[in-house]
């Protein structure tokens, strides 16, 4: 017998799991110290991935726009200062400051403390530009992708002679962050991200799928029409760089090796955010539960759920209105100010409300593009997340009926009411991956990205 734990509200609970059953516990290794971060980007800078050096690519007077993405501004100033030092290194490549222009590239995220994180000392030395995905002035209109998506990016980027980025490579619900994601959507238009982010609806589960991923293929389309030339990728414990296309897969495998943890398709996934004091602690980790089960198999999700909020018993469309307004909240958010502090609270208020609506009713809010897709796509994710594979959710704090709304299949609070159930349903031999409490990533055969 195994047994994993998680700390509730009400005190820990166990989870004693046969080991027999056991047939992959998931993990997350500790990685050795390559470098530091400076060391590492000069290395990734001096031996690129699929396209020149900044040295071989640029010219003198040449209008360059480096773009840094909200999840990695905070290693652009001291103490790690990539900033400064990759100003220098474009100055020596004849690329004066007046020719630079800095774009914190952050998408639908906003900036709030962006400039603070970057660093004034180093900013001033050049142009600094946040993006605004809904100001139509500072937009230019690329074309469309071949998939239909219509391309608007922020001028600064379409009037660039070079464009390249800093960001990094992870998991993500829509796939993996990195690679061209700094372009879209990091610096693209409103209407552009709504376009891209309805792919989600597609059969497959976008979550943790990589090259062939529709959303991916279109984003990395969008790259090529604004000129992006090369990317600056920490990932893991180590820095790539190089032509997205190129650079972004190579990432992409180094992280699923390093950090993941292979799975085959199992009967049974016991998962456990800790902490997870409201449903949405599950975000991206319940996405995973249809791709590591087998058909007809079942999840059980341990999750307190003891700071769960009282849903307001808001309207579709005034749900829907929340999730704009709270959007906008974010958008406007520059400097110290964050405009409205209570604009988090009301999109987890609003995505919780539509989740309790019917699976073809958010497909038609998200086809439709009604409301805010950043958030009205959580909602539908995560409600087709429950459906196609039965979820037993055992809680403290929330309750029966609202379990039921939200699409599980059975509630309780004792775990072992719900193995003994799932042992029941399966039988007594059923294979089991446990990711109790979660640690890391599980990685199914059909997420795998081989060698190039």
């Amino acid at each position: 017998m195994s047994t994993f734990s998680v700390t509730w509200k009400s005190g820990p609970v166990v989870m004693d799991v046969p080991d027999r059953n056991i047939q992959t516990v998931v993990t997350a290794p500790e990685l050795p110290t390559l470098g530091e971060p400076l060391e590492l980007v000069k290395r990734a800078l001096d031996d690129p991935i699929g396209c020149p050096t900044l040295e071989q690519s640029l010219r003198p007077g040449d209008r360059v726009a480096l773009l840094v993405t909200d999840t990695m501004d905070s290693r652009m100033g001291p103490p790690q200062s990539l900033g400064p030092y990759l100003l220098d290194r474009l100055n020596a490549c004849g690329i004066p400051d007046d020719r630079i222009t800095l774009v914190h590239a952050a998408g639908m995220h906003g900036h709030y403390m962006a400039r603070q994180r970057l660093g004034d000392w180093w900013v001033g030395r050049v142009r600094y530009v946040e993006h605004h995905p809904a100001v139509d002035d500072d937009l230019a209109f690329l074309g469309t992708t071949p998939r239909g998506t219509p391309i608007w990016v922020n001028r600064v980027v379409a009037e660039a002679d070079y464009v390249f980025g800093v960001g990094g490579c992870g998991p993500s619900l829509l796939g993996y962050h990195g690679g061209a994601g700094i372009i879209l959507p990091g610096v693209a238009g409103r209407v552009t991200i709504r376009h891209n982010h309805s792919y989600l609806l597609i059969s497959r589960p976008l979550s943790c799928w990589g090259p062939g991923n529709p959303m991916r293929e279109d984003v990395q389309d969008a790259g090529d029409m604004a000129g992006f030339k090369m990317k600056i990728d920490f990932t893991a414990n180590t820095v790539f760089a190089g032509y997205h296309r190129a650079e972004w897969p190579v990432a992409l495998r180094y992280l699923q090796q390093q950090t993941m943890t292979p799975v085959e398709p199992a009967d049974l996934y016991i998962l456990a955010p800790n902490p997870s004091e409201h449903l949405l602690s599950f975000y991206m980790k319940i996405e995973m539960c249809e791709q590591i089960l087998r058909e007809g198999g079942i999840t059980i999700l341990v999750l307190s759920g003891a700071n769960q909020p009282t849903l307001p018993g808001w309207t579709v469309e005034e749900s829907l209105r929340q999730t704009v307004t709270a959007t906008e909240a974010w958008l406007k958010a520059t400097g110290e100010d964050r405009v409205d502090p209570t604009a988090g609270e009301r999109d987890t208020l609003a995505k919780l409300e539509l989740m309790k609506l019917p699976l073809a009713d958010l497909a038609r809010i998200v086809s439709l593009r009604l409301g805010e897709p950043r958030s009205t796509v959580m909602s539908w994710s995560h409600k087709r997340s429950l459906l196609r594979r039965r979820t037993f959710l055992v809680t403290e704090g929330i309750s029966e009926d609202d379990a039921a709304a939200f699409g599980f299949a059975y509630h309780t609070r004792s775990f072992n009411d719900a193995l003994d159930k799932a042992f029941s349903e399966l039988g007594r031999d059923a294979r089991i991956i446990i990711n109790a409490p979660v640690r890391g990533v599980p990685l199914p055969e059909q997420n795998r990205v081989g060698e190039g």
